[in-house]
């Protein structure tokens, strides 16, 4: 999970998979991707397997919750949680992600 400001979007051909490139503003509970908590500011690269879909707008801020991707990089499919990013929910998933997983390996 993070959040973000797109920074830019190329969607590319149709048989190609689209990016995006979001200036992170925090990284919550980042598992797989290695990670470590990015200065603000940062940049990550999405891959959009998908031309349409999510939604993103270049210069707004979003929380994203997508998966990593076959080659380790990240990844946002059209069924990836997409909601526009507002301040107050910085304490919200600030405190999520303080708080362990109780799933079984």
């Amino acid at each position: 999970v993070l959040t973000g400001t797109v920074k830019s979007v190329s969607r590319g051909p149709p048989q190609e998979p689209g990016w995006a490139v979001v200036s992170v503003l925090s990284l919550y509970k980042s598992g797989g991707l290695g990670v470590p908590q990015p200065a603000k500011g940062a940049t990550l690269r999405l891959q959009l397997p998908c031309r349409l879909c999510p939604a993103l707008k270049k210069g707004s801020s979003y929380v994203l919750m997508g998966r990593l991707g076959e080659d380790g990089g990240a990844l946002l499919p059209p069924d990836a949680f997409v909601v526009p990013f507002r301040p107050q929910q910085q304490q919200v998933l600030g405190n999520l992600s303080k708080r362990p997983c109780r799933g079984t390996p």
